[in-house]
């Protein structure tokens, strides 16, 4: 089970200290992309084009995230 761990929630870093348990050694981590919050340049692109762009683009920007699980609680978290 090792492998399908690795690839849907990436591999062990031994680094990390999950925030909810206080376990070391046992957080899975990779790299993703995550909506936050609304970008500027399309807010500004949707007003110029009168919200025509807003259906091919959306307003929301994404950044990249990495994104976390505990071995031991199973707890997913991000980390920006």
């Amino acid at each position: 089970m090792g492998f399908l761990e690795d690839n849907a929630y990436g591999a062990v870093n031994p680094q990390l200290v999950c925030p909810h348990c206080g376990v070391a050694g046992q957080v899975r981590a990779k790299s993703a992309k995550a909506k936050q919050g609304i970008s500027g340049g399309k807010a500004t692109g949707a007003l110029l084009t009168g919200g025509v762009s807003i259906l091919a683009t959306g307003l929301s920007r994404k950044q990249r995230v990495t994104q976390c699980r505990c071995g031991n609680c199973l707890t997913s978290y991000q980390i920006a």
